[in-house]
């Protein structure tokens, strides 16, 4: 169990976190266009993103120094639950692949604000840096690790079902969806994040999970 703080420094502290995740995904939509990559934007992406994540990443392990049981190594913690993980990334991908098809055939719209389409391929290239490397990490730091250490504390039932459910609600929102139909595959793709970190207890496997969602993500557009 984490030693916590006031919920009132709880709730500051989550949204300056939402902040910079929210903050660095703008960066990168305006870094990315269909005539290329916008050199200013890209530059301060990076600097934003890279600084915000390092300050994220840092909070968050010194919280978790806090918990009774610390999370075990990232091999160790998918070897062990490599069954769960696997099929959480077999799902959330099957998600990605099957939005992408509707889409593809007219039976669903493009998403307006998703990442572009560009003949340069230094634009996919960008996008799989920042997708992978930053924005699902940030990402899955607000919507999972962060959410659960402030808000979801106790082991209990209606804990773990009010906090999937509300975890998926937030990574619906910070993915700053164009359209019903996106915020519903994100709050989709959120709920399999948070039944990953609840059943391993890792931050580390929800992670995992999202940056490979996030790669498939950015190869089928």
């Amino acid at each position: 169990m984490r030693v916590g703080e006031s919920p009132a420094t709880d709730f500051v502290r989550y949204i300056i976190w939402i902040a910079f995740s929210v903050a660095t995904l703008m960066l990168k939509n305006n870094a990315a266009t269909k005539k290329g990559i916008d050199m200013p934007m890209m530059i301060a992406f990076f600097a934003v993103g890279i600084i915000t994540l390092f300050l994220m990443i840092r909070k968050y392990v010194r919280e978790e120094k806090s918990f009774s049981d610390s999370a075990d190594g990232f091999v160790y913690s998918l070897v062990s639950n490599i069954g769960f993980v696997s099929l959480m990334i077999i799902m959330v991908c099957l998600l990605r692949i099957m939005v992408s098809y509707l889409q593809v055939t007219g039976k669903l719209p493009s998403f307006q604000n998703d990442d572009v389409a560009s003949s340069d391929q230094n634009v996919f290239l960008f996008n799989m840096i920042a997708n992978v490397f930053i924005v699902a990490i940030q990402q899955q730091l607000v919507q999972t690790g962060f959410f659960f250490n402030y808000f979801f504390r106790k082991n209990s039932s209606y804990s773990a079902i009010m906090g999937i459910l509300l975890s998926g609600v937030v990574a619906g929102l910070i993915s700053l969806p164009g359209s019903i139909t996106q915020f519903m595959m994100m709050m989709a793709l959120g709920w399999c994040y948070a039944l990953t970190y609840l059943y391993t207890k890792d931050e580390k496997m929800p992670i995992f999970v999202a940056m490979i969602s996030a790669a498939v993500g950015t190869i089928i557009i």
